[in-house]
């Protein structure tokens, strides 16, 4: 007897053995052999690991093209489902009719009160399983496919753009509830979040859901002395942070094929070849909501790798163990010792970003080192073979330190991993946070040339008048050198912190801030201007021209030309119009917040 054709009488229920060998396909139903009112059964799972069944009915199918493909509608009949909704985690849920496989439970309307759900056909799932794999199996987790759906194309770090991207492209477009009458979505994925901390899942729930992740408490399942399976219909969970703090997307199983594995019916990120770590799932509940239900569950133990991630599917394999990139956060807060944590992460270019800074914010939570008011010194080192470390250090207060870090920590890596250029591997990369009580910030608040010309060749001194927050106010003196060679005239003088600098060279000096390859970026972002000094930067008006990674100041017409011809345009040849004459720093040891403009007068005759 077939084993997909197992019904059991009088409740309906329908339990097909999945056992089966490499050659053989399930008995499956077209779209085209589809009726409204066909009686359909959805396997899943609503509590434990234990497989349950619900019925439900066909309604009808959309047809659509061959990029979104077909759409089968159903509606659930059980009174359980209509009473709790479809959850969220029930993505990949298998459903048959007469006994047969027509596709997996994907999609949904937020805030309906009728239970109606989209079904992925299964014929456009199985052709997912034919797609030829390329990935080095021991290559790190994490694609760089297309973005999630409404994030911005272009990123930026601080003044950092890429090529090509303008201010208009840099907008993030409004992420709002879809409308409930035609809103039809992929249900989201619960991000079980095992140890993580009430205030981090209040910071980052927001930044998950637009990604398509629903984030929910969590932890892991209880050590089984039995082997790790998946079956169709169990819970499965992909596996995004693993460590002191565990990240796991649960859904749904659909099919299996002995080592072969598809899931969730829809995409996680539609992102092509991937290599991310499968484990098993247990359900805690079901939680009703009218916005959206979602199942409670927790991550199980390892049992493979997805391999695809398209638009119809999520496939796999069982067996095998993916490579996680290694992170480290160290987190020193006053009065405490030092604590230590580690975790393993995918390297997802959407993902990756956010999970290495909910560990580290976590991280600094759980140690009790955040709170208003209070000063996070932090330093991010990347490793990446056949490069020196990038080393970013900066420090945050305010309001808000926790939240003003996290922003800190993402978004180099965002930029990096956005970049248009190649793939962004990393060996590892660590994060070291230290905390301290109170506001240690300084603010410019006035300054003043104290000598009214100067010679070429001849040193000139500014006073800054600095103000510590809820502080005195104290006068700090910075003498900057004027080199020898600089013609007669009058000179732009700017002096603040690192950032506000920085931004007003970045509007002169644009070459500077749109590097051309992944190698140029690494290493200008390592010369960064911190936050915790006081800058003062001498310009001239010069022309510069940044060319394959290296500027070229004060550059006489001629050479200017040569460069810039038809033979290095665009990117790879950028203009600017300022020269750098000198540029001093003094350590303030606290964040500097504050610009000022002034003028440098240059003369010969002068004394």
């Amino acid at each position: 007897m077939n084993p997909f054709a197992i019904l059991l009488l009088g409740a309906g229920l329908l339990v097909p053995a999945f056992a089966r060998s490499a050659e053989t396909t399930p008995p499956t139903l077209s779209p085209d052999l589809l009726r409204p009112g066909q009686p359909a059964v959805v396997r899943t799972v609503f509590r434990g690991d234990s497989i349950e069944s619900f019925d439900a009915e066909i309604v009808g199918v959309l047809r659509g093209g061959k990029s979104e493909g077909d759409l089968i509608l159903a509606r659930a009949t059980s009174d359980r489902v209509i009473r709790s909704g479809v959850a969220a985690g029930m993505s990949g849920s298998p459903v048959f009719v007469g006994g047969k496989l027509i596709g997996a439970l994907s999609s949904g309307w937020s805030f309906s009160r009728d239970p109606l759900f989209g079904v992925t056909p299964i014929g456009e799932m199985m052709r997912v399983l034919d797609l030829p794999e390329t990935r080095n199996p021991g290559a790190s987790a994490g694609p760089t496919g297309v973005e999630a759906p409404g994030l911005s194309t272009g990123v930026s770090f601080q003044n950092f753009r890429w090529p090509g991207d303008d201010d208009d492209a840099l907008l993030t477009p409004d992420e709002g509830e879809p409308d409930a009458s035609t809103g039809l979505a992929s249900l989201p994925l619960p991000l079980s979040g095992g140890g993580l901390h009430p205030l981090a899942r209040e910071i980052f729930a927001p930044e998950f859901r637009a990604r398509g992740f629903q984030l929910t408490p969590g932890g892991r399942a209880a050590e089984r002395a039995t082997p790790a399976t998946l079956t169709a219909g169990s819970a499965v969970a992909v596996d995004v942070l693993r460590g002191d703090l565990q990240l796991s997307a649960i859904g749904t199983v659909t099919w299996t094929d002995g080592q072969r594995v598809l899931i969730f019916g829809h995409p996680f990120f539609q992102s092509g070849e991937v290599n991310l770590p499968l484990s098993t799932a247990e359900i805690v509940t079901i939680v009703a909501s009218d916005q959206s239900s979602f199942k409670l569950g927790v991550t199980g133990q390892p049992v493979g790798v997805a391999t695809q991630d398209r638009r119809a599917a999520v496939s796999g394999r069982i067996g095998g163990v993916p490579h996680l990139l290694p992170l480290r956060v160290a987190v020193q807060a006053q009065g405490r010792k030092s604590q230590t944590f580690a975790f393993e992460t995918v390297e997802d270019r959407s993902l990756a970003p956010m999970l290495v800074t909910t560990a580290a914010i976590n991280s600094l939570l759980e140690t009790g080192g955040t709170g208003s008011n209070q000063t996070l010194r932090w330093t991010l080192a990347l490793h990446r073979k056949g490069s020196e470390p990038l080393v970013l250090r900066d420090v945050v207060t305010g309001d808000a330190p926790a939240q003003d870090l996290a922003a800190a920590i993402a978004s180099p890596l965002r930029f990096l991993y956005n970049n248009p250029f190649g793939r962004l591997e990393l060996d590892s990369l660590s994060v070291d946070v230290s905390a301290e009580p109170g506001r240690d910030q300084w603010t410019l608040r006035s300054a003043r040339v104290l000598d009214a010309t100067v010679r070429p060749g001849g040193t000139v001194r500014v006073q800054a008048d600095i103000e510590r927050w809820r502080g005195a106010r104290e006068s700090r003196v910075i003498t900057m050198h004027v080199p020898e060679e600089l013609p007669d005239g009058r000179y732009v003088l700017m002096v603040g912190g690192g950032a506000e600098v920085s931004r007003y060279e970045a509007t002169k000096l644009p070459g500077r801030y749109r590097p051309a390859s992944l190698d140029e970026a690494w290493t200008r972002l390592g010369a960064l201007r911190s936050s915790d000094a006081l800058h003062a930067a001498l310009f001239a008006r010069a022309p510069e021209l940044t060319s394959d990674g290296r500027d070229y100041p004060e550059l006489p017409l001629s050479a200017l030309g040569l460069m810039s011809g038809g033979q290095t345009a665009g990117d790879r040849a950028r203009r600017g119009d300022l020269a750098v004459v000198d540029e001093q720093k003094l350590p303030m040891g606290a964040a500097v917040r504050g610009e000022l403009l002034l003028q440098v007068t240059v003369d010969a005759k002068s004394p």
